[in-house]
């Protein structure tokens, strides 16, 4: 709104007028750069893929990117805006900044309408052929928790010959998502696992509390590039807003913001860069105020642009921020302060989920999503380590149950209905996660559900035959007297292999008592298990505990029990760069040291059969 040149040399580090204004003009000038990357850039790009009956996708800053632009705004413009997250080790976590950028496109999807957030899933650095499934679990829901729900898998490199394995890749990236996987075969069940939570989370509408203002001077991947946001409501979901939608896509109905998708939030929040806000940005605030908004945060301070008159500026924060507490503008209110979750208990909103008493340091997450007959909740267990307690959830009146991504089925739980609020028992193991669904009307205010006891059947732990998949240097077969890694093994071909080994077992079983339940556990295993008994496949086991249902495979008398095991590239990378060892392996780029550790693989045990009521 203002000619530019005369403050130009402030790019160059000179200080025209005083330095407010020169800041000030470099604050205007950023943002029109912003503001020309997201509309020029992202917008011309989408115009053209439309005009060519395409749909874009969209990532933008994701982590520690140059930070010149608004990653929201970027978004906007796509069909499928997207994020990504790589994965990381488990002593340190995510990046902050993969939260922020997941948390940013999910946002977009909500407000404007597009649903579907994808993200570049299950990046890896330096780490070649280094995952199988159950590793990979906990970045996944990580994502799906955060509000994606279509992973891109990077990366899948093209095989396109059999006698180079595993084969190549994207140099040192990559998750190695390809038909060179020792796993290929046995992914199915993990795919599925991907398939149905994707399903799911594209179902109705996701469902949350909060607008978290970010104000106006950094992108969300920036807020976080030292930490997570330490504002950001907990027991509440909440999406990010910027100036743009608060300007042009939020209203307000019977006290509620709204956006023409649908998204609905109880409060603003003005959290991130709002210490500073521009005029129009103040205005809308008033407008949205008037019409009945309950708006939460402290009084800027100023606004950080050169076109703003600073006496409107002041006029309008005094008038939303008059000293007190609260200040009634028109219709609503505007709540001084800097604690979202307390501004809603005070407005008599209840959270919408807590995980009990969690100063164990217990750390479960969840996503909401409201469908026209009732709610989901997809709840995550970031620690690995088992978690039981009792959760409580916003809903009341209908009975919940426990649906699982695994299998595909649901069972019923334990709870009781006080206070507009349903409280469920939850058992979770290591980073679990799962569904929690409201659809049926509860026909008690209470239930009690029991879970099986399990208790040892027999012992399988002994006497295993197995033959190894040819061409990977191991000898054809082996007896085991016990069940070990097969990183343990004396002979280097055992050692080392990596690929499918084939474990077969004959035992008498006893008669198994009417109406009761088999189990075979397998223990511990490297990596994943494809399972039959007596010629009756069923199913792979990619994630612990590594039980399977056999009970319609058993018969008294004498049994054959077959367990197909994939292990990791890593032992055999590791393996050819022994001393003397004649390669069997071939990368395109360097992978392992020859003392590099060793995985623990095959069946490791013990095996038992378990059985309950």
């Amino acid at each position: 709104g203002y000619d530019p040149r005369p403050w130009l040399p402030a790019m160059t580090g000179a200080v025209i007028g005083s330095r407010s204004q020169s800041d000030a003009f470099l604050y205007d000038w950023r943002r029109t750069m912003a503001d020309l990357l997201a509309s020029q850039h992202y917008g011309t790009v989408a115009k053209v893929a439309h005009e060519h009956g395409l749909k874009l996708y969209g990532e933008a800053l994701e982590d520690r990117r140059p930070m010149l632009g608004d990653d929201l705004t970027m978004r906007s413009h796509t069909d499928v805006p997207m994020a990504a997250l790589w994965t990381y080790p488990a002593d340190t976590g995510p990046r902050a900044t993969f939260i922020g950028d997941m948390k940013g496109a999910a946002s977009v999807a909500h407000i404007y309408g597009q649903n579907v957030v994808a993200a570049e899933s299950m990046t890896a650095a330096f780490s070649p052929w280094a995952f199988a499934p159950h590793d990979l679990k906990k970045f996944i829901d990580l994502e799906f928790v955060t509000g994606v729900n279509r992973p891109v898998i990077h990366t899948s490199v093209h095989q396109h010959l059999d006698d180079k394995q595993p084969g190549f890749s994207l140099f040192i990236f990559g998750q190695y998502f390809n038909r060179h996987e020792t796993w290929a075969e046995m992914a199915r069940p993990w795919v599925d696992y991907m398939a149905r939570n994707c399903f799911m989370l594209q179902q109705g509408r996701n469902f949350a509390d909060v607008a978290y203002f970010i104000g106006e001077e950094r992108p969300i991947t920036q807020l976080y590039t030292d930490n997570a946001l330490g504002d950001l409501p907990r027991g509440y979901a909440y999406d990010f807003v910027n100036a743009d939608i608060l300007i042009n896509r939020l209203s307000v109905q019977a006290g509620d913001l709204t956006a023409k998708s649908g998204a609905r939030y109880r409060i603003l929040y003005l959290g991130g860069d709002s210490g500073r806000m521009t005029l129009p940005v103040l205005k809308r605030l008033a407008a949205l105020a008037e019409a009945g908004a309950t708006i939460v945060g402290k009084a800027p301070g100023a606004s950080p642009s050169l076109s703003d008159d600073p006496k409107a500026v002041a006029a309008l924060i005094h008038r939303l921020w008059s000293g007190q507490p609260v200040t009634k503008v028109g219709a609503g209110q505007v709540i001084a302060g800097a604690d979202p979750e307390a501004a809603l208990r005070g407005i008599g909103l209840a959270p919408d989920f807590t995980d009990g008493d969690a100063k164990d340091g217990r750390e479960v997450l969840f996503l909401h999503r409201r469908l026209k007959d009732g709610d989901v909740y997809f709840v995550d267990n970031r620690k690995d380590r088992p978690e039981r307690f009792e959760a409580r959830f916003r809903v009341a009146g209908k009975t919940p149950e426990l649906w699982r991504a695994e299998t595909g089925a649901s069972e019923p739980v334990s709870y009781r209905i006080e206070g507009g609020q349903t409280r469920v028992s939850l058992e979770m193991r290591p980073y679990d996660a799962f569904y929690v669904v409201f659809r049926k009307p509860a026909a008690k205010p209470a239930r009690v559900v029991r879970q099986p006891s399990w208790r040892p059947l027999q012992n399988l732990d002994g006497g295993w035959d197995v033959t190894f998949q040819p061409g990977r240097g191991a000898p054809d077969s082996a007896h085991l007297e016990r069940l070990a890694s097969l990183s343990e093994n004396a002979d280097p071909g055992i050692k080392y292999f990596s690929g499918v080994a084939t474990y077969r077992k004959t035992f008498r079983l006893g008669a198994v008592a009417p109406g009761h339940k088999t189990l075979l556990d397998l223990g511990a295993i490297g990596d994943t298990a494809e399972v039959s008994v007596n010629g009756v496949p069923l199913g792979t086991a990619w994630q612990a505990p590594y039980r399977l249902d056999v009970s319609k495979a058993l018969r008294p008398g004498e049994n054959k029990v077959e367990v197909k095991v994939a292990d990791l590239w890593v032992n055999r990378l590791i393996g050819d760069k022994q001393p003397g060892a004649k390669p069997i392996t071939f990368t395109t780029a360097p992978t392992y040291n020859a003392d590099a550790p060793l995985r623990p693989s095959g069946l490791i045990g013990p095996v038992t059969l378990l059985t309950a009521p």
